[in-house]
């Protein structure tokens, strides 16, 4: 016999609008409605916790993954690390090892990796994914769509990041199959990371993606055979850009003088450059530099709250550098090497949009990525 209902939600990451729109062979003739949804600024440290929310990062306050922190920094002990030799850390394997380490040792749940943060420097910073958002208490402040779950008692699946995106979809089907479910939230991250290795133009994607075509489709059919009503969305939370130059701001910043934890501290992510001031001149001279800069732009006020990320109080930058789309801060603290593809560029850029397709008509006004919160709500009969 067959339960009543199940409702389906399959992130894809990094499966924008425009490379949605580049396979039309995906779920043709399944898809009833397929939309453009606006990003977030910033990356998935962002993104995923405002889908499962609703809400912005200025409001969960999970923004970028590190933020300037000396006082409460857990990883005040990594110190002793910071007198090894740099070419045994910047090996791929023995920072990704080391992580494990040190996410074991602080008792850390959510995702992390160090990339390629200086040992140097962690202890100014605390990290804000400590604990795994897909489960109830995940985010710093503010709760997700797992807590009402819970709370109410609604059997549902959720991913289980460690594991292969094979493994998520056979553990799923099983849940599925034995009718356990009426909920089901399933992350793939297989096609961010072959984009992030090989950029979006590469045969490996395409065929990646006729993957996915694959096993949704083998899992939607397995799934109405399994529920009278099967309501099923696929979506993403960016898009991905190809990569086009590197550039060191590193070496520009260092130019000034500067002195670095004297007169400032600055965290190099792979597209933005975020900076605390411990004194006026720094302020006055780096924003003047970064204000004229060739390769991005200084994001004000303004734009940081237009964009849900500001957050008054320097907690994740006093200013914060954007470089322009296609461009790789290189080296930098998430990795010393140029890549093929990047996202957390400029939300209004088309190839940073995100994307949502589904076998139900899609709301006239659901225009954002935080919003799929509301249709997951109005799925389970929640009232928002």
């Amino acid at each position: 016999m067959k339960k009543p209902k199940l409702s389906l939600f399959i992130f894809i990451d990094a499966f924008g609008r425009e490379i949605f729109l580049r396979h039309p062979f995906f779920l043709h003739g399944l898809i009833r409605d397929h939309k453009k949804l606006d990003t977030i600024l910033g990356y998935s440290s962002a993104c995923d916790p405002s889908i499962i929310s609703g809400k912005l990062p200025s409001e969960h306050l999970m923004w970028s993954s590190f933020y300037y922190d000396p006082k409460g920094s857990p990883f005040k002990w990594t110190n002793v690390l910071a007198v090894l030799p740099d070419i045994i850390f910047r090996r791929g394997r023995v920072r990704h090892y080391l992580s494990k380490i040190i996410k074991k040792t602080l008792g850390f749940t959510g995702y992390f990796q160090l990339y390629g943060v200086p040992f140097k420097i962690l202890p100014l910073f605390n990290y804000a994914e400590k604990r795994r958002i897909w489960e109830p208490g995940g985010l710093l402040r503010g709760e997700t769509i797992f807590d009402e779950l819970v709370r109410r008692g609604i059997p549902h699946y959720v991913h289980d990041s460690a594991v292969s995106d094979e493994t998520k979809l056979a553990r799923l089907t099983t849940d599925i199959e034995t009718q356990r479910i009426e909920f089901a939230y399933c992350s793939l991250g297989k096609l961010d990371a072959l984009m992030h290795a090989v950029g979006t133009h590469d045969p490996k994607v395409t065929e990646l993606i006729h993957r996915y075509d694959l096993q949704i489709r083998q899992l939607i059919a397995t799934a109405e055979k399994n529920y009278d009503e099967v309501a099923w969305y696929v979506f993403t939370d960016h898009g991905m850009h190809d990569v086009t130059a590197g550039y060191d701001l590193i070496a520009d910043i260092k130019k000034t003088g500067l002195r670095w934890n004297k007169d400032y501290v600055a965290f190099y992510d792979s597209t933005m450059a975020r900076f605390w001031f411990l004194n006026d001149g720094a302020r006055q001279a780096i924003t003047a530099l970064l204000s004229r800069h060739p390769k991005g732009r200084v994001l004000t006020d303004d734009e940081l709250k237009r964009e849900g990320v500001w957050f008054g109080n320097g907690m994740y930058g006093d200013l914060i550098f954007l470089i322009h789309s296609g461009l790789q801060i290189v080296p930098g603290f998430m990795g010393v090497k140029q890549i093929k593809g990047l996202h957390g560029y400029d939300p209004q850029d088309a190839d940073s949009a995100a994307s949502i397709c589904s076998n139900r008509e899609l709301p006239a006004d659901l225009t954002n990525i935080r919003q799929i919160y509301h249709l997951m709500h109005k799925e389970l009969g929640f009232s928002d």
